[in-house]
């Protein structure tokens, strides 16, 4: 169960009822050397949610548990009711995981979304999704990149942001992140945060950090998971 979070951010509260989308209890993930995390318990529900413990392999390794991307050694996981992986892969969009959706530095942004789209297909019969601006609802105040721009000219940020936006082109009620840390700047990462905080208002997103957000971060619950070895 969680620790103490930082004292500008409610901490987790693992005896929540009512409108979790995530609940897990007694999560443990057993890792080739042993396990990565052990009896972690959580309630998420709807707005922004930072899992706080040192980046690699164990806040990898929980992150993708709750997005049904892993199945635990020991313990559950119910997203919105369901508590198979393949179920809950259903409910859950995932973004900006090291060797999961890294993107080709070789190929323009346009090229990428493409795909997206065309991957995604049957999920565009949707009327409301005809007209919407992913890249906008994502990047919002910052500047988005051209379609014609090279994924290996984009910044960090940026690329962090196109991640997350070719993410939410699923629509789902439940975004998972990878490690924040990855935007390396503290400022440019401060932007990130807000990003995801204007995302986090009609959906779940869970991100992972090592750090605390700050006191300009926007409302947001932290957990800090039982961590049984280090990385």
């Amino acid at each position: 169960m969680s620790r103490q979070a930082a004292p500008h951010a409610p901490q987790s509260r693992p005896d929540a009822k009512g409108d979790a989308l995530i609940v897990a209890r007694g999560l443990t993930f057993d890792g080739e050397h042993g396990p990565l995390f052990r009896d972690v318990d959580l309630d998420l529900d709807r707005g922004l949610h930072a899992v706080q413990m040192p980046g690699g392999h164990s806040q990898k390794a929980l992150l993708l548990t709750l997005a049904g991307r892993l199945k635990p050694s020991a313990g559950t996981v119910r997203v919105l009711g369901d508590d198979s992986p393949r179920a809950i892969r259903r409910h859950c969009a995932i973004a900006a995981f090291a060797d999961i959706d890294d993107l080709d530095e070789a190929v323009t942004v346009g090229t990428v979304l493409a795909e997206q789209r065309r991957w995604l297909a049957p999920l565009f019969r949707r009327p409301r999704d005809g007209h919407r601006d992913v890249l906008a609802e994502v990047f919002g105040d910052i500047d988005r990149p051209a379609p014609t721009d090279y994924i290996g000219d984009l910044g960090d940020l940026e690329t962090f942001l196109l991640q997350v936006a070719l993410a939410q082109y699923s629509d789902r009620p439940v975004l998972v992140v990878g490690d924040l840390e990855q935007v390396r700047d503290n400022e440019r990462r401060a932007r990130a945060v807000q990003r995801l905080g204007a995302l986090a208002a009609d959906r779940l997103v869970v991100v992972g950090v090592t750090n605390a957000l700050g006191d300009q971060a926007p409302e947001h619950m932290v957990h800090i998971p039982n961590i049984a070895e280090k990385d």
